[in-house]
């Protein structure tokens, strides 16, 4: 033979040696039997011709292929029979069946809706065209890690001179107060340049989106005037999905606008957590704001070049920047601190304040269900061993009539993925009501997050290979372990085939249950006294009681009248039945604003300009009696404190330690640097000084405050927190405030009205989420676990009946087979918490930064989670002990 012809049947041969071995037997047989017939052929194979030659090739491998084909068949045949008799098999044992899809459903549900938010929140990329060219214009400095954009007149001269981007686009959120259909609304929306959309590549779904010559006209917009653009969920909620809202003219203040688009129903803006209802032209924020030199107040985005680096870029509009600084006198150090560079951060997934606050979180709870789903997965590990063990003659006499080990574990594994199907399946219902679930806990109180988390192809890609691995967890060893047997024993009648090794095997699946459950147990412990502790920690206030609403009195005149005007408010509402008093106040606890000023107070030298800042708060005279804020020296705010009275201030306990020490602050003197140009600073006499409050959030300390009262303020006060305690109920005193604002003046947009409890749940938003999901999964992961020891112990008895006969035969007392029974189980247990113990130890400390007021590895925590899983352990494993204390002997002995 030539050496091609022998490479040929190398090949042939190779090919051969890949193929199952079953295919290999039938294939060569009927090739050889085929070559039988051309062995002159073959003998003559120099003298034959190329076609001939390539006939007698193709001939000699068409076995192969027939066989190849007929062998799929066989698969497809043999799948089949698997599937129904895997179908059958489960429908036969209804218990098991539904224990086993339950607990699976449980655990890929919750780990399929926690994903869901994790994508939502952390993964997923803005529905815009590619959003990996897109970039945030940072603004930032050593005391401002995030920042916006620089002033408005320096982007303007980034978009007039930069090489690096196709466009650059400006973005701020607004709450317009809007007339629809003579109704007066506030709407959560934002402005932006004309070019935003085109610049991001959104197209409306309905009617049109803005352009350049919308944003033409600082407060006019365009030259037919300002015309807006809705959301889909708005166009929705609001106007009933009615095509007719293209061209429909609402009212902003006294100016019309114009509706003339619809967003697509998948974009929600640059804001993850905000829902973005109305988007408006940025000329729509007036002259007087976007001509301003020295104002940071909007974010930017710009679309860069693809072949531009990022480091080009960002050096471009550094030097244009450093430029506007330094032409503008605004180079100082002060501004540094805050404004000393720009820098470039991907925008693809939009601002990352979201990401920021919810990343640790949320990845702690993925962490929590993916150890939810383990236990899941050993818990029907261990169902899939005992039902096994039920069925081992099945598999001995399959066995001795020739079915290889390999065809069984194939049975096996498509029964176990008939049950993750299903549960699956199951799995999806449970993760869309989680989902709500979440979507809910974050649309809840005045100041919540807008979370769309649909079950689109992602998170069912997720589902499904979280199945298929789950699946491939718990169905494989078992399949491995049950099919491990001799069959001549195993089919004798009076056969005790030993089962040491499998139930060991089970065991030590209950032993990794506990561990993973104790584990789970003091993450919720922790997490649980976290918020705990945050809800006990002395705030400074007084939390219970209180309303709290902000009033803008839209249209109202500046001035005295306006003055009037909160006067009015605040006689009215004092007389309303169970009023105990009223404040009105630019901030309130916890209500997330914040307004900073620069100050110089008298005998102290500040050493930085950060020594110079503090808070301040313009409030009425009940502010402090309303919200329970002790005067710990000197008088609270009085009736002679007016406009023309000498001008007084209260500090409280922070900045009075900050800046006087242990001197007292009474009669001191601060100037405050909030004055207009070319005026001198007013200053304020130190009346007294207050308790300290948490303003921002309870995890915080306390910062410097500034109070001066409403009748001095510095600021322009155009809307107001009004705060209300009572001593009746608080829904009937929403009814009544609201009533007699509106008898003050007709127009007045009445926003977050909440009570003082919710804005401090508000701000445990993050905590209050991880405790109560931990806990669940926590309890959950539990139960399963009990489940799981009490189906090993249960079938450990029924395999030991006749050991437990003959101990009982021969004077056994039912006591001391409890005993026996109960210390088996407790023994696997605690190797169970010793095991959770140290992983606990070792793990909790990755966890610490969510803490607050204990430590990661607090004893307290680890003891009455241990406690408590040994409570519920002992429950599961007295209840088979029981049983088996309670067999009878002559029933026993006879027992195979």
């Amino acid at each position: 033979m030539t050496a091609r012809f022998r490479f040929w049947l190398w090949l042939i041969r190779l090919i051969g040696v890949i193929v199952p071995q079953r295919l290999r037997a039938d294939w060569r047989q009927e090739w050889e039997a085929e070559l039988n017939h051309r062995e002159l052929l073959l003998a003559e194979w120099d003298r034959l011709d190329t076609r001939h030659k390539f006939n007698l090739l193709w001939r000699s491998t068409s076995a192969f292929w027939d066989a190849l084909w007929m062998q799929t068949y066989r698969w497809e045949d043999a799948m089949i029979q698997d599937l129904r008799f895997g179908a059958r098999m489960l429908l036969r044992h209804k218990g098991f069946t539904a224990v086993a899809i339950l607990s699976l459903a449980l655990g890929i549900g919750a780990n399929t809706a926690i994903f869901s938010l994790i994508d939502a929140v952390l993964l997923k990329t803005l529905p815009v065209e590619q959003p990996e060219q897109l970039y945030l214009i940072n603004n930032v400095g050593p005391r401002r890690q995030y920042g916006g954009a620089p002033p408005y007149p320096c982007f303007e001269q980034f978009r007039e001179r930069t090489q690096s981007f196709t466009g650059l686009a400006a973005f701020i959120t607004r709450s317009p107060k809007l007339r629809i259909d003579g109704q007066l609304e506030g709407v959560s929306g934002q402005i932006v340049s004309g070019n935003y959309f085109s610049l991001l590549g959104v197209r409306a779904a309905l009617g049109r989106t803005l352009n350049p010559a919308d944003d033409a006209l600082p407060g006019r917009g365009g030259p037919d005037g300002l015309v807006a653009v809705i959301s889909n969920n708005y166009w929705t909620r609001r106007f009933g999905r009615d095509p007719a809202v293209v061209g429909k003219v609402v009212h902003l203040g006294k100016e019309p606008v114009t509706i003339i688009g619809v967003t697509p129903p998948e974009f929600y803006g640059l804001f993850p957590g905000a829902e973005i209802n109305i988007t408006l032209p940025m000329m729509a924020a007036g002259a007087d704001l976007l001509s301003q030199k020295s104002g940071w107040w909007f974010q930017a985005v710009g679309r860069l070049k693809p072949d531009v680096p990022i480091g080009q870029a960002r050096s471009e509009l550094d030097n244009i920047f450093h430029e506007y600084m330094d032409l503008n006198g605004l180079n100082n150090e002060e501004n540094r601190e805050f404004f000393a560079r720009i820098e470039l951060a991907s925008a693809s997934r939009g601002l990352e304040t979201l990401r920021r606050q919810f990343s640790q979180p949320l990845q702690a709870l993925m962490a929590i269900v993916a150890l939810v789903l383990l236990i899941a997965c050993a818990n029907v590990a261990n169902l899939l061993l005992a039902r096994a063990a039920a069925r081992r003659k099945e598999f001995a006499v399959r066995l001795a009539l020739g079915a290889s080990r390999f065809r069984l574990v194939r049975q096996l594994l498509t029964e176990s993925l008939l049950l993750v199907a299903l549960g699956g399946l199951l799995g999806l219902l449970f993760a869309r009501w989680g989902s709500d679930f979440l979507a809910s806990f974050f649309a809840t109180g005045r100041e919540r997050l807008f979370v769309n988390l649909p079950l689109d192809y992602r998170v069912l890609l997720f589902t499904a290979g979280a199945a298929l691995l789950t699946g491939l967890i718990f169905g494989l060893a078992p399949a491995l372990q049950a099919t491990r047997l001799d069959p001549n024993p195993s089919l004798k009648d009076s056969a005790s085939t030993s089962t040491r090794a499998r139930s060991r095997f089970g065991k030590s699946l209950v032993a990794a249950q506990v561990a993973l459950s104790l584990l789970l147990l003091v993450a919720a412990g922790l997490f649980l006294r976290t918020l705990h502790n945050l809800k006990n920690v002395d705030a400074g206030f007084q939390r219970g009681s209180v309303l709290t609403t902000r009033v803008q009195p839209v249209g109202a005149d500046r001035g005295a009248q306006l003055a009037n005007l909160w006067k009015d408010v605040t006689a009215r509402v004092e007389r309303l039945p169970g009023v105990r008093s009223v404040s009105l106040s630019s901030l309130s606890p916890l209500d997330g604003m914040n307004r900073s000023i620069l100050v110089e107070v008298s005998g102290f030298t500040p050493h930085t300009g950060q020594d110079k800042e503090i808070r301040m708060n313009q409030v009425s005279l009940g502010y402090f009696q309303t919200f329970g804020i002790a005067l710990t020296q000197g008088r609270g705010f009085t009736e002679a404190d007016s406009g023309t009275a000498p001008r007084v201030a209260l500090l409280n306990e922070v900045a009075a330690r900050f800046y006087f020490g242990d001197r007292s602050p009474l009669g001191a003197h601060v100037k405050s640097g909030n004055h207009p140009p070319g005026e001198p600073p007013p200053s304020y006499e130190i009346v007294g000084v207050v308790k300290d409050v948490r303003a921002q959030n309870l995890r915080e300390p306390d910062t410097r405050m500034l109070y001066l009262p409403l009748a001095q303020a510095s600021d322009r006060l155009y809307d107001l927190t009004l705060a209300v305690r009572t001593e009746g109920g608080l829904s009937e005193l929403t009814r009544a405030v609201s009533g007699e604002l509106r008898a003050v003046r007709p127009e007045v947009l009445l926003t977050n009205v909440a009570t003082l409890s919710e804005q401090v749940d508000q701000s445990l938003l993050q905590e209050r989420l991880v405790a109560t999901l931990s806990l669940f999964f926590g309890l959950l992961a539990l139960l399963l676990a009990c489940i799981g020891l009490y189906g090993v112990m249960a079938y450990d008895v029924a395999r030991r009946t006749h050991e437990i006969g003959i101990r009982m035969a021969l004077g056994a007392s039912s006591q001391r087979v409890l005993r026996l029974v109960l210390r088996q189980s407790l023994l696997w247990v605690a190797l169970g918490v010793v095991i959770g113990l140290g992983a606990a130890l070792a793990t909790t400390r990755w966890v610490e930064s969510l803490l607050f007021g204990l430590k990661p590895n607090d004893p307290l925590t680890i003891a009455l989670a241990a406690l408590a899983l040994f409570a519920v352990a002992v429950v599961a494993g007295y209840l088979p002990a029981r049983r088996a204390a309670r067999v009878d002997p002559l029933v026993a002995l006879r027992h195979e």
